[in-house]
């Protein structure tokens, strides 16, 4: 396929190369060439689809929002097919190849380590296509974002509209809706005692619906809190185990006394983040769940069962 067994000269240093290696790089010519038109293509796609998902967000009055989330499914499905293009290629052009080739040469032959190269290049560059796929794949998921503090004062509204205007089916008394209620509830009539059926709004039965995602948004700074002191953890064990790979060929004694001090204190960290990572979750979840039971009083015996049951696995 490559030529495998033939070798040329190479023009710069004179070296004996083989033939198949002029064909790798062009492969990898190609293949990076590939990536960045896929890129362009995907950058373009994502930044006129995302004004447009925010518009229909804004202006869809369905509660559930279904013609958003149709679009949405569909913006995301030809984000992943650009993604999947990628994958291909990179199976037939790069994994194939290297594989190909390396069945072929020993690890032992001078020339392996352009194989190696090879692979390594194609490789890093993919990762370097992942990382800008899955930051527009972000910024369209943040489109989903709803202001539900602005759904929730509609609903607060609509409560004091009708609080007071509900009357009894049997003597026409006027019945004070004490508080927002979610499902259809009876409420006995102060007057003549007849069982009145309440049945909430859909903005009113929507609030079960909004309660827990905005909740978890007045209290996103303490779950961004918690998250970072996890990445703390790990990017702090990382750190030291660079360190001690950095030494273990050093000899000179005060080299390595002051990398193990480095080391004795990046592993004090790390530890101190350990123990502090279910500290800040629990205080994270305990505020969530506060507010969700401001938000859905009536619902406050099942939170805090749903809460106990998170606990058990800090």
């Amino acid at each position: 396929m490559f030529g495998l067994f033939k070798k040329s000269k190479d023009s710069q240093n004179g070296e004996s190369t083989p033939e198949w290696y002029s064909e790798l790089q062009e492969n990898q010519q190609r293949w990076f060439a590939f990536l960045e038109k896929l890129e362009a293509k995907m950058e373009e796609f994502a930044t006129a689809a995302i004004p447009e998902l925010k518009e229909i967000m804004q202006s869809d009055d369905d509660i559930y929002k279904r013609t958003f989330h149709r679009v949405y499914s569909g913006v995301n499905g030809q984000l992943n097919n650009i993604r999947e293009k990628a994958r291909d290629v990179y199976e037939e052009k790069v994994h194939d190849v290297y594989y190909n080739l390396n069945s072929q040469i020993s690890v032992l032959s001078k020339h392996h380590d352009l194989l190696s190269d090879f692979r390594s290049a194609c490789s890093d560059r993919y990762n370097e296509f992942e990382n800008k796929y899955d930051y527009w794949r972000k910024q369209i998921d943040k489109t989903q974002e709803r202001d539900l503090e602005t759904e929730y004062q509609k609903i607060l509204d609509e409560y004091e509209a009708i609080k007071n205007k509900f009357n009894c089916t049997q003597c026409g008394g006027n019945i004070v809706i004490e508080k927002i209620f979610l499902i259809e509830t009876y409420i006995t009539c102060p007057y003549c005692q007849t069982q009145n059926t309440f049945a909430p709004s859909t903005l009113g039965r929507n609030l079960q619906n909004i309660a827990r995602n905005l909740a978890e948004q007045r209290t996103a700074h303490l779950y961004e809190a918690y998250e970072a002191e996890k990445d703390k953890e790990r990017d702090l064990y990382h750190q030291r185990h660079e360190l001690s790979l950095s030494i273990i060929h050093e000899k000179d004694k005060k080299v390595l006394y002051e990398v193990q001090l480095k080391m004795d204190d990046l592993e004090e960290q790390r530890q101190f983040a350990i123990k502090n990572v279910p500290k800040l979750h629990q205080e994270y979840l305990r505020a969530m769940y506060d507010e969700l039971n401001k938000i859905t009083p009536d619902l406050k015996e099942h939170n805090e069962k749903m809460y106990q049951n998170q606990l058990q696995y800090l």
